[in-house]
């Protein structure tokens, strides 16, 4: 049985369209942030990098990421009654509606952030670096050119993450019926990530060395948990409250 069709597909992007604007800012937002941190600034550095993962997670992926994905995420959600009664007829079709439009903004973010990092680095590395002849701190950490490989396992975990945070947010929402309560609930999660059990940075830094394979398969059984997760939520959900917008 497939999870997705063709339908759910077509809506999801209807959804897109729809918010294309805000869509476009979160991720324009985000792409000057991460511009903002090769240009010189005086003899202060923003941050310290020496490679394109290290650049991608220049801003923390916690206080950085995660909050501009929620934003982007609880902006493009909104079940209220007109698409419960055009779009589907039974409340487990919504939850694998929102279960995809997760997967589809958290790959969005994922395309930007490793497109915008790609040019930024090849910017410092190929144009700015070989005619410096008195690097500034900017400047000091390159791009080492044998990352290629790294960052495309780095990005893969990065889509695995944010796809798991989001449905999370998603199913928190279902159950509290409180967008707010639940964004705060996700990133609390991440953040007291950092000093507990640092799943975050084992998958970021240490998986690709120690067990890439499994850390692929375990992520995505995690994420078809959670979208089943979402689905049976959204069963016991009352999409028929005018109010109810998740």
């Amino acid at each position: 049985m497939r999870i997705f069709c063709k339908q759910n597909f077509d809506f999801v992007w209807q959804d897109v369209q729809l918010h294309r604007t805000v869509i476009k800012t979160v991720l324009g937002v985000m792409a000057l942030l991460m511009i903002a941190a090769v240009l010189p600034w005086g003899s202060s550095t923003i941050a310290k990098w020496h490679s394109l993962k290290d650049f991608v997670l220049l801003y923390r992926y916690e206080f950085f990421h995660l909050p501009a994905f929620l934003f982007l995420l609880g902006s493009t959600l909104q079940t209220n009654i007109w698409i419960v009664l055009r779009r589907y007829r039974t409340r487990g079709q919504i939850g694998m509606h929102k279960a995809l439009l997760v997967i589809v903004s958290a790959g969005l973010v994922s395309l930007v952030v490793a497109v915008v990092g790609g040019l930024c680095t090849a910017f410092v590395k190929y144009v700015v670096y070989p005619n410096m002849k008195h690097y500034h701190a900017v400047f000091l950490y390159v791009p080492h050119s044998d990352d290629k490989s790294s960052f495309l396992y780095f990005l893969f975990m990065y889509f695995f993450v944010t796809t798991i945070f989001g449905l999370i947010f998603v199913a928190l929402t279902d159950l509290w019926a409180k967008r707010f309560l639940s964004v705060m609930t996700v990133m609390t999660l991440a953040i007291l990530d950092m000093f507990t059990a640092r799943v975050i940075p084992y998958v970021f830094y240490i998986s690709e060395r120690v067990s890439p394979v499994w850390t692929m398969i375990f992520l995505a059984l995690i994420i078809m948990m959670l979208i089943n997760i979402v689905r049976f939520s959204s069963n016991y959900k009352n999409y028929y409250v005018q109010d109810d917008l998740l």
